[in-house]
């Protein structure tokens, strides 16, 4: 199908609607031709002869007398209704009808709706405390390389991985652990990490996502806390907490960092903190230890209590050696000086004596007198010193010598 023949289909349908009589070339119009608009005058282009007729659309001129475009002269459609007219030519129009103005304008709204939608999914917005990296959901196609808090234009439909980028607090859940000698312990831990940007891609490509690798994160852990607990004795948790608190965290940095502290051999997650917040021993071992707690407490009384007696018994011990040593010290004065006395008093008797031995030897020498003289001698004399003598004598004993003087 040509062009023209095209055109003519259109023009049938044009004159179908507006109601137009179709024109007959060969008497020239009709009444109906008349409702057409006049159309722009052209004189003297390119040979164009009286008479001749014009597609409306096409540039290219036919002549009423068959030269030039067979095919376009016998498709032609109207002869001009004005005999004394050498050429026309019919415009075409974009909003000349009502059905092109809706047509345009519902163009229109559709490009500008689509370039807003277009425009709309091509704009993603990350706050100031997340990371993202970009996803092409429909290419399933990542970036390599992640990016901060912004607006960040892509591909229309992309979507953001997102992943925080300030300290994440895990509040583990309450659970227990096994001692080093056997023993479940009750624990509450909390522990801070974050996940640095250039860990972002690869931890993507591991976890997909920012809530599976939260799950591994705790769960790595919970695995730190329960190797920790079994580094220590069930006594150790009452004495040295912060210590087991310090090998949690070192464990916990073991497990989210790796050994090379890259996170390629962990889950690549970097350990800020690390608390212990409550520890429960298991009852029996509580109630075993008050027992302890209290049976020493009883022997510390006990102990104390003898070394309270063994004080007072001390005390009253040297309280009496002292007495002892006042009183022998005494005794011995006493008997140092009725020692002295009685060596004096010896000495004061025995001078006595001897004087009075010599004073009676002395009268017996001058008197001539015999033994039982000077024992008469005496007799008369202690006599004379003591008025009111008294004397009991048995017998054989003499208390009269007087026949001897």
């Amino acid at each position: 199908m040509t062009y023209y023949d095209d055109w003519n289909k259109r023009l049938k349908k044009a004159d179908s609607e507006d109601s137009l009589d179709t024109v007959d070339k060969n008497k020239g119009g009709s009444e109906g031709s008349k409702k057409w608009r006049e159309v722009e005058l052209v004189e003297e282009e390119e040979g164009v002869k009286e008479g001749s007729f014009i597609d409306a659309t096409r540039v290219p001129y036919v002549s009423q007398d068959g030269s030039g475009d067979e095919e376009a002269t016998t498709s032609a459609k109207w002869w001009s209704r004005r005999k004394d007219v050498s050429t026309e030519r019919r415009e075409w129009k974009f909003f000349d009808t009502k059905y092109k103005l809706w047509a345009w304008g519902i163009f229109g709204l559709a490009v500008l709706v689509t370039g807003i939608t277009l425009l709309a999914t091509s704009l993603q917005k990350l706050s100031s405390n997340e990371y993202g990296v970009e996803y092409n959901v429909h290419k399933k196609k990542l970036s390599d390389a992640a990016k901060t808090g912004g607006l960040h234009l892509g591909p229309p439909g992309y979507e953001f991985i997102r992943f925080p980028s300030t300290f994440i607090t895990e509040d583990l859940p309450d659970g227990t652990c096994v001692s080093k000698d056997g023993l479940r312990v009750q624990f509450s831990v909390s522990f801070q990490y974050a996940i640095p940007q250039e860990w972002l891609i690869p931890t993507v490509l591991t976890y997909r996502g920012f809530e599976k690798w939260a799950d591994v994160v705790s769960a790595a852990g919970t695995s730190a806390v329960q190797h920790s607990c079994a580094e220590f004795n069930i006594s150790n948790f009452q004495s040295q907490r912060g210590v087991i608190q310090g090998t949690m965290e070192q464990n916990l940095r073991l497990k989210l960092e790796g050994k090379s502290g890259k996170g390629a051999d962990g889950v690549y997650a970097r350990a800020i903190s690390l608390q212990l917040r409550n520890v429960e021993l298991p009852e029996e071992y509580q109630e075993a230890v008050r027992e302890k707690q209290s049976a020493n407490e009883d022997i510390s009384l006990a102990q104390n209590q003898r070394k309270q007696e063994t004080t007072k018994a001390q005390t009253k011990l040297l309280s009496a050696s002292e007495e002892a040593r006042k009183i022998l010290d005494n005794s011995n004065n006493d008997a140092e000086l009725l020692l002295t006395e009685a060596r004096l008093k010896a000495q004061e008797t025995l001078f006595a004596f001897e004087t009075e031995s010599k004073t009676i030897v002395d009268v017996k020498e001058r008197l001539n007198l015999t033994t039982a003289g000077v024992l008469a001698y005496l007799a008369n004399q202690l006599l004379a010193d003591v008025p009111n003598l008294k004397v009991s004598a048995a017998e054989p004993a003499r208390l009269s010598r007087k026949d001897e003087l």
